[in-house]
C-alpha cells in the first residue's frame, strides 16, 4: 500500500513538471507568434527567441525539437530570413487512392516515407507575407509537436536544413 502511494506521488510530480515546462514553452511560442504578427520576422529577434525556446525544449528532452530549432535559427543567421516554403503541397500520390492489398500498401507507405525523408526539397519564397505565413506554420508545428504528422514535417525540415547548412 505504501509503495503504491509513493508511485502515484512520483507520477503526479513528473506529470506536473512536464506540464509546467510545456505551458511555459507554449506561452513562449504564443509570444513569438504575437511578435511576428506585430513586427514581422526580424532576424536578430527571432534567433534570440528561438534560442530561448530551444533551451525549453532541452528541458523537455525532445531531441527532434531541439535539433530543428537549432537548425532553423542557424539557417536564419546564414540566410538573413526564413524564406522556406513549408506550405507547398506535396505532389506524391495518396496511398489510399491506389488499388493495392494491405501487405503491398504497407511496403509502399514505407518506401514513400523513406523517399520523402531522403530527397525532400523546400522552395524559397520572396514575399514578406509568405515568409511570415511559413514561419508561423513552423511555429505551429513546434507548438503541436506531439502530433505524428507534425513530427514528420519537422523531420523533413530537419533533414533539409541539415543538408542545406552542412552539405
Amino acid at each position: 500500500m505504501e509503495f503504491r502511494a509513493k508511485r502515484v506521488n512520483l507520477f503526479a510530480f513528473l506529470n506536473e513538471k512536464i506540464i509546467m515546462q510545456s505551458i511555459t514553452a507554449q506561452k513562449k511560442i504564443d509570444a513569438i507568434v504575437d511578435n511576428v504578427n506585430k513586427k514581422g520576422i526580424i532576424a536578430e529577434t527571432m534567433i534570440k527567441e528561438l534560442k530561448e525556446l530551444r533551451e525549453m525544449a532541452q528541458l523537455e528532452k525532445d531531441p527532434l525539437i531541439v535539433k530543428t530549432l537549432r537548425l532553423v535559427y542557424s539557417y536564419i543567421e546564414d540566410a538573413g530570413s526564413f524564406d522556406l516554403n513549408l506550405l507547398e503541397e506535396d505532389e506524391i500520390e495518396e496511398i489510399e487512392d491506389l488499388e493495392v492489398d494491405e501487405e503491398n500498401k504497407a511496403i509502399i507507405e514505407e518506401e514513400v516515407e523513406e523517399e520523402e525523408e531522403e530527397s525532400y526539397e523546400f522552395s524559397k519564397v520572396e514575399d514578406f507575407e509568405e515568409k511570415r505565413e511559413n514561419f508561423l506554420y513552423f511555429l505551429g508545428l513546434i507548438k503541436e509537436s506531439e502530433n505524428e504528422y507534425n513530427r514528420k514535417e519537422l523531420k523533413k525540415l530537419r533533414s533539409y536544413l541539415w543538408a542545406e547548412i552542412h552539405g
